[in-house]
């Protein structure tokens, strides 16, 4: 017998459609778009000092948004994390806060105080003086007969080293070759030894005088307590030793010092006289501040002038020339 063939339909699985939710990682996201935003703002708002500076932090700065650009792609493509617990993603977000606000408090922390226009202008060759810029120095080497000594020169912290152009030329026209140190990130106290790449290094100088400006100041003393064959003069400029170099023998000492200054204080030298020789001059710029020992504008923390930034400066130029006539004479006669 033959049974009627039963009608079996076999259920058929509707194909379904699976989407995975590509969600951006927010908190890296966040993280890498703020450092972003801080490398935009140090560049539109600092350039030239960047410029002028050391190209250490220049370098810093690319790197920085590269690394972001980079953690932004990765937040956007790689998914979402996987599971974790709670105190595991807590501690991981407090640790990328916690980086993110030091990067970014860094690059703010190191903007250059950029150079003003008349001290950029005094960048220009001519009037007896040829200008040379390297990625490490500016050099204002004086085009006649070249005296026997000459200046090489600290900045002060932060500070674009162009800033001191229009105080020291001066000085490269009347002879005296001039060399302000470019410092990685504008820090006098990462490189305290840079200038072993010009003292002993210029066969037409056979003596030199360092000099430096606040921090750059502090770190001129360090040098030229520990060089006494070359180094003949120390030149502070609202700056004071970082140690005691009282026994440093055959050493013209010049400090000069505003006394409106809030950062090198009248006190703050005064405290200093122990660790200077005994011989040191004191020049005090009556109504000087801090800042007028370049041309970078103003600073935080400074204290208020009573005296024009021009009539200052003449100040400052006359005593560094003095010093630099009584270190070139001394050179000639010999001790």
């Amino acid at each position: 017998m033959v049974l009627p063939s039963a009608s079996y339909h076999s259920p058929v699985s509707e194909p379904t459609e699976h989407h995975t939710e590509r969600r951006p990682r927010w908190w890296p996201l966040s993280a890498a778009l703020a450092v972003l935003l801080v490398t935009v703002f140090v560049f539109a708002t600092t350039w030239s000092g960047i410029w002028g500076s050391h190209p250490a932090y220049a370098v810093t700065l690319v790197v920085a948004a590269i690394l972001a650009i980079a953690l932004v792609v990765w937040a956007l493509v790689v998914g979402p994390a996987p599971p974790r617990s709670t105190a595991r993603v807590w501690l991981s977000r407090a640790g990328l806060v916690l980086l993110t606000l030091g990067a970014a408090g860094t690059l703010l922390y190191l903007r250059p105080l950029s150079a003003a226009d008349v001290a950029i202008d005094a960048l220009r060759s001519g009037e007896g003086v040829e200008v040379s810029i390297t990625p490490s120095t500016i050099r204002l080497q004086p085009t006649g007969t070249a005296k026997d000594s000459g200046l090489v020169f600290y900045p002060g912290a932060k500070v674009d080293p162009r800033a001191y152009a229009r105080i020291l030329r001066p000085v490269a026209e009347a002879g005296y070759p001039v060399v302000i140190l470019k410092l990685p990130y504008n820090l006098a106290v990462l490189a305290p030894s840079a200038a072993d790449a010009v003292v002993g290094e210029d066969d037409g100088v056979d003596r030199w005088v360092v000099g430096g400006h606040s921090l750059g100041g502090a770190m001129a003393a360090t040098y030229a307590a520990k060089h006494s064959d070359e180094v003949a003069g120390l030149l502070l400029y609202g700056a004071y030793p970082a140690q005691s170099m009282a026994d440093r023998q055959g050493l013209d000492v010049v400090s000069v010092f505003g006394t409106n200054d809030g950062l090198a204080t009248p006190d703050d030298i005064d405290a200093s006289k122990v660790d200077l020789p005994a011989n040191t001059l004191y020049v005090p710029i009556v109504g000087g501040i801090h800042a007028f020992f370049g041309d970078y504008g103003s600073q935080s923390g400074d204290g208020t002038a009573t005296i024009s930034r021009e009539d200052a400066q003449s100040q400052i130029i006359a005593a560094t020339l003095a010093q630099m006539d009584r270190v070139d004479r001394t050179a000639r006669v010999g001790p």
